[in-house]
């Protein structure tokens, strides 16, 4: 005879279902639990509320479905899943906790860690670049060693196994397309404006050839008017990024391109010059 469907409601059992839900309604409100455990009971309440609902014609499998969704997850394990733990507690008051050491799975299996992990690269991906000690870190907070029932956390070559299961890879790093803006509409008029402006400036400054001898001197001077000579500053920079010398990154299977400049802090190291003073220094009057 086989064994009963772990995930299947009798529908005899309303009584029972009803209790189970007055009990984790209680269960759910400790402030000792942790944020994953939490999120369980949480979507175990809400499908129970769902089935129960006498407003609503969705069957046992339709309610989990739709719990899954509203928790993030949507997929069909995670709705079998919440099912499967309900029927549990109804049974046997037994609660979905962590699985880690006690069965021949991955931690990774569990979806709500995964996906913990995945939101935490994430957002590191945007500022930066991922690496496989970002795992080992997130893994190592007290709230992770809680969850996984265990006192040490992850190696760094376990990080790199796990980054590569939750399908980020490791490769050389691609520029991609920029989005700098400068093509904007209203940069491109700006600069047709600026060169108009320089040529009317450059009336009332000295010029010189390449060997430094003047070519021409400026024209139409009104000190009374507030036309005075004018001095050409050129302006010269480098722009040092903490990931300048970075070749290779994890990325996402999923990254999407254009992505917009993000090397990480910088340091600009600026110059000027002048044609006829040199280089301008601090100090200098």
């Amino acid at each position: 005879m086989e064994d009963p469907d772990p995930t299947t409601l009798d529908h005899k059992d309303l009584p029972a279902l009803r209790r189970a839900k007055a009990e984790l309604v209680v269960g759910h409100k400790k402030k000792n639990l942790d944020l994953f455990f939490r999120a369980r009971v949480t979507s175990m309440i809400a499908l129970i509320n769902l089935f129960l609902d006498p407003e609503l014609d969705y069957g046992w499998m339709e309610c989990s479905q739709l719990a899954a969704k509203a928790a993030g997850k949507g997929s069909i394990s995670h709705a079998r899943n919440l099912r499967k733990w309900v029927v549990a507690y109804m049974q046997h008051g037994t609660l979905p906790l962590n699985r880690y050491g006690r069965f021949n799975t991955s931690i990774l299996d569990d979806e709500d860690l995964a996906q913990q992990i995945h939101l935490h690269l994430t957002g590191i991906a945007k500022e930066g670049y991922v690496r496989a000690q970002d795992v080992v870190d997130v893994m190592s907070t007290p709230e992770m060693k809680r969850y996984l029932g265990t006192k040490t956390g992850i190696s760094k070559r376990t990080g790199q196994r796990w980054l590569n299961k939750m399908q980020w890879r490791y490769g050389k790093a691609t520029k991609g397309m920029y989005l700098d803006g400068h093509e904007r509409v209203d940069v491109v008029e700006y600069r047709k404006g600026f060169l108009a402006r320089m040529e009317e400036y450059q009336k009332r400054m000295t010029t010189y050839d390449r060997d430094g001898k003047v070519l021409s001197y400026p024209t139409g001077i009104n000190i009374a008017a507030g036309l005075y000579p004018l001095v050409e500053i050129t302006q010269d920079e480098s722009t040092f990024t903490m990931y300048d010398r970075r070749r290779t990154k994890w990325d996402h299977k999923d990254a999407k391109q254009p992505e917009e400049k993000n090397e990480g802090p910088s340091l600009m190291i600026s110059g000027m010059l002048t044609q006829e003073w040199g280089e301008l220094k601090h100090g200098d009057e």
